[in-house]
């Protein structure tokens, strides 16, 4: 078991194309074992744009013109993990459109410190992408590891925690 799940994290994938919808659950997904980090990064395009209103005082005011996302992850290699192996033939086939459906489950308290209330159901990440920058690093002495990058294909999706 990875750093990751002993956390209480869960990321499952399914091979998909551009035309896959992002899941809602981790039905017929495959968990990908031994992750150590899955950084899930936002970035927006701006523009600047130049007020000439005597109230802005001059002032420019940025405005979001698009966004996007990238996961960057880390396992320890297991070549015969199905995760592995499904992530593995993504990168290779992704100029041929193959894509990676995504599901990651944060783990879940025991209750709302605010409200007292349990927690039933977990946040959510989930998305569609292309798996890009795949590296091996084999070096003499360490655990085998993969690098690899999630190219988001539209927006992900996030869902929060809910209580009773």
């Amino acid at each position: 078991m990875s750093f990751y799940a002993a956390f209480g994290y869960k990321t499952y994938i399914k091979e998909g194309d551009a035309c896959s919808v992002t899941p809602t659950d981790d039905t017929g997904m495959t968990e990908v074992k031994n992750l150590s980090n899955f950084a899930l990064q936002s970035s927006s395009d701006t523009t600047d744009v130049q007020t000439y209103d005597d109230s802005a005082g001059g002032w420019a005011a940025s405005v979001v013109t698009g966004n996007s996302y990238t996961v960057d992850c880390t396992l320890n290699i297991d070549m015969l993990d199905p995760g592995y192996l499904i992530l593995k033939k993504a990168a290779l086939e992704s100029a041929l459109g193959v894509t990676v459906e995504w599901f990651r489950e944060s783990p879940k308290p025991s209750g709302d410190c605010a409200t007292g209330l349990p927690i039933l159901t977990a946040e959510t990440h989930a998305g569609v992408a292309y798996v890009t920058n795949f590296s091996e690093d084999i070096t003499a002495g360490n655990i085998a590891a993969v690098t690899f990058t999630l190219a988001g294909l539209n927006a992900y999706v996030w869902t929060e925690a809910a209580t009773a």
